[in-house]
């Protein structure tokens, strides 16, 4: 059975999905989800920051760091990755020289079972949460944006319609209907506006702030202050071979499915500690500092390079690319300080 077939079965069974049941069989069924085949890497579908190269894995070396010895270097510290995905920022983290090595628990989450084949050895590969974590850290990059999201739709008396998905002559489409139960708790003046409302996120940071006991969360995704007050255009988006549309019932199973992350949504669950731009959140961690040190390197071995020079030249243009603002440079990093 093709995924279209199980998504028409489910829908001639038990009535229209809700979009992100969808989601559910678009992005992870086991066999046929776009993680079962796709994902993030040069020669497949976007490019996140770990992909850029090891420098952003480096510098969140550092946030590791930093974070171990605030909360006074304990004997085991967890970096816990939600999303490792194909575990490349787990192999850059794990080549850097951190103060914690020796007290480090690196443990990735990924659901797809394929995706995980590739994890470094020496992490611990989940494909959930653990049920606690004494201290550590918990992070997250591009991982909230396409967890499961419903679909609103505003209309003219200021009521919602839940935008659900059906079939319509052999054809999945979609259909709206009321649901007042799960709409959205504020109300548009501008009608036939969609907005996500994104309760697999919440979940997400719910469940994150009761695991961990000490430390820190750390989100790194595009995202908008609140889509009540910012109602932005093409915040639906699907991504297939480094190509962006905006028609996620196209080619099911081979796109990505994503949103802009709405922070007030997760701040309905707890405030961020601190919001900043990727670009400004690595220039903290000493961007600049790092990417000087390649640039000497760089020219010091220029004439003869080995590795280490190459990885430096690399460095340069991996900073350029990690702050552009019009693009990863401009992602929001959220961050939760949690202390039991």
């Amino acid at each position: 059975m093709t995924l279209e077939q199980k998504i028409k079965t489910k829908i001639k069974e038990y009535g229209a999905i809700s979009f992100s049941e969808f989601m559910k069989f678009a992005l992870y069924d086991e066999t046929e989800g776009f993680y079962a085949h796709g994902g993030a890497g040069r020669k497949k579908d976007f490019i996140t920051s770990p992909e850029v190269g090891p420098l952003f894995g480096k510098l969140i070396s550092q946030a590791i760091d930093k974070c171990w010895i605030e909360f006074g270097k304990p004997s085991h510290f967890a970096f816990l990755e939600c999303g490792a995905g194909p575990g490349t920022l787990a192999k850059s983290i794990l080549r850097s020289q951190m103060q914690c090595k020796d007290a480090l628990k690196y443990i990735a989450v990924e659901s797809s079972s394929q995706q995980s084949l590739t994890h470094p050895s020496t992490v611990q590969t989940l494909s959930t949460m653990p049920k606690e974590i004494e201290v550590g850290i918990i992070f997250a990059n591009e991982l909230l944006d396409n967890l499961p999201f419903d679909i609103f739709e505003s209309q003219n008396d200021g009521s919602w319609l839940e935008v659900k998905i059906t079939v319509d002559d052999e054809n999945i489409s979609e259909t709206l209907i009321p649901n007042n139960e799960k709409a959205p708790p504020y109300t548009l003046e501008t009608p036939n506006v969609r907005v996500p409302v994104q309760r697999e996120a919440q979940k997400w940071l719910k469940d994150a702030l009761k695991i961990l006991h000490n430390g820190q969360i750390i989100v790194i995704d595009y995202a908008v202050e609140s889509f009540e007050s910012q109602q932005k255009q093409h915040w639906l988006r699907t991504y297939r071979q480094h190509e962006v549309d905006t028609h996620p019932l196209k080619d099911i199973g081979q796109s990505d499915i994503t949103t802009d992350v709405d922070i007030s949504q997760l701040a309905r669950v707890v405030p961020p500690t601190s919001i900043r731009t990727q670009a400004q959140w690595l220039r903290d961690l000493g961007l600049e500092s790092l990417v000087e040190k390649s640039k000497q390197q760089w020219k010091m071995h220029a004439h003869n390079p080995d590795l280490t020079a190459l990885e430096a030249r690399s460095a340069i243009g991996e900073s350029e690319a990690l702050t552009d603002l019009t693009g990863l440079g401009s992602f929001k990093v959220l961050e939760w300080s949690v202390k039991s």
